[in-house]
């Protein structure tokens, strides 16, 4: 009754001293609510605590809560909690790590967003055709529609491979927050053969999920572990499996996945350069330090080409800017 219009909202005062103005809107489209993934519950379910308006004291949103909603496959109130004590437990949890600045360790609503499905996976011709078989026996449409349209956009990815890397990056890129927690700043990804192919519009390359919490090795974005971990997927020694997976490089080597850094970071660079080669490099190794020098010969030689080219066609407009004032002026005398 109140959040429909909308114009309703308020600017907060933060951080130290109040300095920071954050305009919070509370306008919410019914309509487009209805669509979410949480359309079907009402707003005090997770919003406990309203009883009076303007609302205060108000308790924050526990993802780990039982909703209003049953579960099909057991008959009981859905909840998150299994799922919020194995993000709790992760590097990225309050529990997991070992960071004394727990305040900035990510929550829910840093990576989930309550958007609407996809549609255009709800408006192809197939999915709404089996739709109709589902409905010869569930009598509820509207509940066998919401559940069918659940499951196939479950089966697609629900975020593009460069999408996952620019939510990523919002932490693990910034240099000051990764000192804080004296964490190696992912800056070098941008050099990658992965990150190329995303440029050039390549929807089927990897993202940093698959590569530090792959669904098919068992592991899940709510899980992920330090790669000093001996389970983890970014392990040295688990490196090879998780390179190797269906769908990237099947035939991989084992020495393929020790090859190089996948994202080099400035400070993995100069530690490499001061302790120098380890005596025990394989081939692929040693093969892989050198491909990389010449690609960097090759990149500074067009840097060089580049720099020549323009700034040859520079001076010649110069050159030729000057013989042509040269010669009004003589017309004139």
């Amino acid at each position: 009754m109140c959040h429909k219009y909308p114009g309703l909202g308020r600017i907060d005062n933060s951080g130290p001293d109040n300095k920071n103005k954050i305009k919070r809107v509370f306008y919410l489209n019914n309509k487009s609510y209805e669509k979410t993934y949480h359309g079907a519950i009402r707003c005090k379910s997770c919003h406990t605590g309203v009883t009076k308006i303007p609302h205060t004291d108000v308790a924050k949103v526990d993802c780990a809560s039982n909703c209003h909603i049953i579960d099909p496959s057991s008959n009981k109130p859905f909840s998150h909690k299994k799922i919020v004590n194995d993000f709790n437990a992760s590097v990225h949890g309050s529990e997991g790590s070992n960071t004394p600045h727990k305040e900035d360790l990510p929550v829910c609503k840093d990576c989930h967003s309550n958007k609407t499905y996809h549609a255009e996976y709800e408006e192809q011709v197939d999915v709404m055709t089996f739709l109709k078989v589902c409905e010869e026996c569930h009598q509820s449409g509207e509940f066998t529609q919401r559940f069918y349209e659940h499951i196939s956009y479950r089966k697609t990815k629900r975020r593009p491979s460069r999408e996952v890397v620019k939510l990523c990056s919002t932490c693990h890129a910034d240099k000051k927050l990764m000192d804080r927690h004296e964490l190696d700043v992912v800056i070098g990804f941008a050099n990658t053969f992965h990150a190329r192919a995303l440029f050039y519009g390549n929807t089927k390359v990897p993202n940093c999920l698959n590569c530090h919490a792959p669904y098919q090795l068992g592991f899940s974005p709510h899980r992920i572990s330090s790669r000093k971990n001996i389970d983890s997927p970014t392990n040295p020694e688990n490196k090879h499996e998780t390179c190797s997976q269906s769908g990237c490089h099947i035939d991989a080597s084992t020495d393929f996945a020790s090859g190089g850094y996948v994202h080099p970071s400035p400070e993995k660079i100069k530690i490499s350069k001061i302790i120098g080669a380890p005596e025990t490099d394989t081939e692929s190794q040693q093969q892989t330090r050198f491909q990389n020098r010449v690609i960097g010969w090759i990149q500074m030689f067009y840097k060089v080409l580049i720099i020549l080219v323009v700034g040859g066609l520079g001076l010649h407009r110069l050159l030729d800017f000057h013989a042509a004032r040269r010669e009004r002026k003589k017309g004139g005398h």
